[in-house]
């Protein structure tokens, strides 16, 4: 890495610690963390080349990332946010590079978030959504589901609860920084608690608290860590060596490789929570980008 690449990781790390990091101790009202993450948002910016429009999908407001090529593949992606922050809006950038690069439509989905919906709120409309694509004529063989943070709790949720039903799995599962264990045990949550420029267990907590509320904190309902994976979809898990859910990711690629999932786990060194939304700022981000868009294009034949 470049010292130019250096100085930017760093002056980002100290933005992130102050802007993010810091109001996230804080009992601050759920209102005004949710209008901060969106202002922040406007330091990505959403490529030119992608098709952004509000839908409903299965009952569920969304937004539809479309490239400019006519595709028959599609991701729904459920964005972070630690259950309770969060919006299509807040991820759309990201979204936009995963249509383009991909080569499919995303749906961002704006799906109930805690504490005013608790679960099992996320989780159906996630199964609404889902459902929906199947019902406007979509393969499931096309079909991958994304999640970052809290998003990837639903989604490998989701997966689990459409095995279980008996309904068409989807072709392939991406996940960013996978928070899946609202139990905060693993041991990177105390080890990297310093180093990490974002999260902080508190705020985890603080998020989890509002969906989970008198279900168990280890219950695989709403920590899908716990469930059984067997017979799920090809799973692709990134996570930076800096932040402190490292240890759900790779106590989830060891879970489900033992129960036959196929799983690639990438560990990006230096990097922090959901730093694929830095693509426009560091090499590492931008290839990291590009390996999600090549694991959906494998597992949808493109």
């Amino acid at each position: 890495m470049s010292i130019k690449n250096d100085l930017a990781r760093l002056t980002i790390k100290a933005g992130l610690r102050l802007s993010f990091k810091l109001p996230s101790l804080l009992p601050l009202p759920v209102a005004v963390l949710r209008s901060g993450m969106e202002q922040s948002a406007q330091l990505f910016k959403v490529r030119e080349d992608v098709q952004v429009e509000s839908v409903t999908i299965g009952g569920i407001r969304a937004e539809r990332l479309s490239p400019q090529q006519k595709t028959d593949k599609v991701i729904l992606h459920l964005h972070g946010g630690a259950f309770f922050t969060g919006s299509a809006k807040t991820h759309r950038a990201l979204g936009a590079e995963f249509a383009a690069r991909a080569q499919a439509v995303v749906y961002m989905l704006e799906y109930r978030l805690a504490p005013e919906y608790p679960y099992p709120a996320a989780l159906d409309d996630g199964l609404a959504a889902y459902r929906a694509l199947l019902a406007l004529g979509y393969d499931p063989h096309n079909i991958v589901l994304g999640g970052d943070s809290a998003g990837c709790a639903h989604i490998l949720s989701l997966s689990v609860l459409l095995r279980d039903q008996g309904l068409a799995l989807p072709a392939g599962l991406f996940m960013i920084s996978p928070y899946v264990d609202m139990t905060l045990s693993a041991a990177s949550i105390t080890t990297l608690k310093t180093r990490d420029p974002m999260l902080t267990a508190y705020a985890l907590r603080r998020g989890s608290l509002g969906y989970h509320r008198s279900i168990k904190t280890h219950d695989p309902r709403v920590s899908p860590l716990f469930a059984d994976l067997r017979g799920l979809p090809s799973l692709l898990i990134q996570v930076g060596s800096e932040e402190i859910l490292l240890d759900d990711a790779l106590r989830l690629t060891e879970l489900a490789r033992a129960a036959g999932v196929d799983v690639d786990c990438q560990i990006f060194d230096g990097m922090w929570h959901n730093f694929q939304m830095f693509n426009a700022f560091f090499p590492v981000a931008d290839q990291a980008t590009n390996q999600i868009a090549l694991f959906v294009k494998q597992h949808t034949g493109g």
